[in-house]
């Protein structure tokens, strides 16, 4: 199933949210969590040149993480996805385990 993952801005209200996903299901969370975590970085490729897609597309959700980032340097970054439904930012224990959710929308996983 895809979903949508998008960043968002918890220093404001209402939260903004990106506008462009971070990923399209919710395996990506582990890479998005990495992003996060190396926000000085990934926010550093905001201006390269637009990765296509189809060549890359690992690299093609990566610009849109660093767009935002750039965007919100010094701000608490929350995950979301295209319900509403809100992931932990940090892999901890919960997160590591994932919700249900988390653990039945993977492709290494048969339902």
């Amino acid at each position: 199933m895809s979903t949508y993952i998008h960043l968002v801005c918890l220093d404001h209200d209402p939260p903004i949210v990106s506008e462009d996903e971070s990923g399209q299901h919710l395996y990506d969370l582990p890479r998005i969590r990495d992003e996060i975590a190396e926000r000085a970085a990934v926010a550093a490729e905001a201006d390269n040149p637009p990765v296509s897609g189809m060549e890359d597309i690992t690299g093609y959700f990566r610009q849109r993480s660093s767009r935002f980032l750039a965007q919100h340097p010094n701000c608490k970054v929350g995950i979301r996805d295209e319900y509403g439904s809100d992931y932990a930012v940090e892999d901890d224990q919960n997160a590591a385990s994932g919700s249900f959710r988390e653990r039945h929308n993977r492709p290494d996983v048969m339902t």
